[in-house]
């Protein structure tokens, strides 16, 4: 069961015994499962499941990953930072897919609205740099490999992939 399904069960579990004890007892005793139900609403719009769907995408299951995302009806409602994370796992997910104009688009936005780590930022640029040299878009792959450079990251991976992007520019 995904923590989508729990939080929409709790919305309606809270909601009914809100009403259950309004009808009883009057809305003193229970006005506290309304404001919990619109709170659980709420994080739902504002949240959603981005952050199951990057951690699934991290441990390399993509299509699990991509699955999470298709729930999600309203990207541009979620707050800031899942909002990046949306348009980052997206990106990584069309990136592995092969399709890199919808890559491209979802890891610029994801860049433009700032991720919460330099690592994530800095791998964000390194595949939009990656897309551009794949393209044969040398200018644009030397800006973006050179945005990657300037983010303070402290992950191997990333660095190697750098001086390897260097490399062959």
């Amino acid at each position: 069961m995904s923590l989508h399904s729990i939080r929409l069960g709790l919305i309606f579990l809270f909601v009914g015994i809100g009403i259950l004890l309004h009808v009883k007892m009057g809305i003193g005793s229970a006005w506290y499962f309304y404001l919990t139900a619109l709170i659980l609403l709420a994080t739902h719009f504002l949240y959603a499941n981005v952050w199951s769907a990057f951690s699934t995408l991290k441990k390399g299951k993509p299509m699990e990953a991509e699955l999470m995302l298709t729930k999600i009806k309203k990207p541009q409602w979620l707050a800031r930072s899942p909002r990046a994370y949306f348009h980052f796992t997206k990106g990584m997910i069309d990136l592995q897919s092969k399709k890199l104009g919808e890559a491209e688009l979802h890891l610029l936005e994801a860049l433009k609205l700032g991720l919460r780590t330099p690592n994530d930022n800095a791998l964000t640029a390194l595949n939009i740099a990656h897309i551009h040299f794949v393209r044969k878009e040398r200018t644009k792959a030397r800006k973006y490999l050179e945005k990657a450079k300037s983010f303070a990251f402290n992950d191997l991976m990333i660095g190697e992939n750098i001086r390897k992007m260097e490399a062959v520019l």
